[in-house]
């Protein structure tokens, strides 16, 4: 036999080189992997209370043939668990597991986690030294910390540095509406109101909604009479704005289109050319090919009725030759027929959205 089928024997015989280390007033071998030996040895073979465990656990070693640097693993990644019958349980699973040394460590780390679970980790932060370098962690809710990182993970640094100061005291103070004012707020003038604060200060009646709704996340202000209200003339619909206008309905405002709200362009309802503002009372989300066609001949328009978001018919003609008749369309020689009733497809004013056919 060969040096290396010498070696290849001898390293299948882990229990046996421990059952002889063992027993063995000194070890032949260089002082560091003496104690290793040793202290493997002392691990699997020393008296117990446990002797079924390890009879158990060396006759599976044996059975799998595990080397000496396998059953040192399993040895000293059991030196954690400090209930002596969980720790010869850990000892004897992995003595039954086949494999290599990392096959073996990688299910050893597998039981230690079910065993011993990580404790619940507090909230605070922790402030890691790297010389010039410095590192900072926090813990927290799931769902605050989700918030923080999705504001500050395009320049945590600049995050940090630009705009995390101490906030002052918060110093509640009343405002003083009289109810004409506050009606007219609601419609969206709130700019010609000027407000009086019990800290001596003034405040229009738009800086009062934007304060208020500051820190209320997605909040949508819906007029009974005029839908959703805002306070700002642009052209482009904001993102704010948008939100808004989702509230309402989550796909295009067209009859029976199913394009979603995501997909979908804001419109005015009347053109922003003839004076229409970019108030979602103004507008209605629809579908780049919708919105191409709302107002054109022959296939009605958008509108908003008592609130609510609609389809108007359109206005359709028939030849007539009665020139006396007073809804003769002279320019086209056609009739004009009345319009069938208006499609609602905005949100309702009292329970859920109407149906759309």
């Amino acid at each position: 036999m060969t040096l290396l089928e010498q070696l290849g024997d001898i390293a299948k015989r882990g229990v046996d080189l421990l059952e002889e280390a063992h027993a063995a007033s000194s070890l032949p071998l260089p002082a560091d992997q003496a104690r290793m030996v040793r202290r493997t040895a002392a691990a699997f073979l020393s008296p117990t209370s446990h002797s079924r465990y390890q009879s158990r656990a060396l006759a599976a070693a044996r059975r799998n043939q595990h080397s000496l640097e396998t059953l040192a693993l399993i040895a000293r990644r059991s030196r954690g668990i400090s209930e002596p019958t969980k720790r010869w349980q850990f000892r004897e699973k992995l003595c039954a597991t086949a494999g290599t040394t990392a096959q073996i460590s990688r299910a050893a780390t597998r039981l230690l986690r079910e065993l011993n679970p990580p404790p619940e980790r507090e909230d605070g932060g922790r402030r890691i030294m790297h010389g010039e370098k410095t590192t900072l962690s926090f813990t927290g809710p799931a769902a605050e910390m989700a918030d923080i990182w999705a504001a500050a993970k395009s320049d945590p640094l600049a995050w940090l540095t630009g705009s995390r100061a101490a906030a002052p005291a918060t110093v509640t103070t009343n405002v003083i509406i009289e109810l004409p004012d506050y009606l007219k707020i609601l419609t969206g003038d709130g700019d010609d109101i000027r407000l009086a604060m019990t800290n001596g200060a003034t405040i229009s009646g738009a800086e009062l909604v934007r304060r208020t709704l500051a820190g209320a996340g997605l909040f949508t202000l819906i007029h009974p009479e005029r839908g959703p209200v805002n306070l700002y003339r642009t052209r482009q619909a904001s993102p704010k704005q948008r939100r808004m206008l989702e509230a309402e309905g989550a796909r295009c405002a067209w009859p029976a289109c199913r394009r979603p709200a995501s997909e979908c362009q804001a419109h005015h309802l009347l053109e922003y050319s003839r004076g229409g503002l970019t108030h979602p009372e103004n507008m209605a989300l629809l579908c780049p090919y919708h919105n191409s066609i709302n107002g054109l001949p022959g296939r009605g328009r958008m509108a908003r009725i008592r609130g609510r978001i609609a389809w108007l018919p359109p206005v359709r003609h028939h030849a007539d030759k009665d020139s006396n008749d007073k809804n003769r369309n002279f320019a086209t020689g056609t009739k004009a027929r009345a319009p069938g009733p208006p499609v609602f497809t905005g949100r309702a004013r009292t329970g859920p959205t109407a149906a759309v056919p």
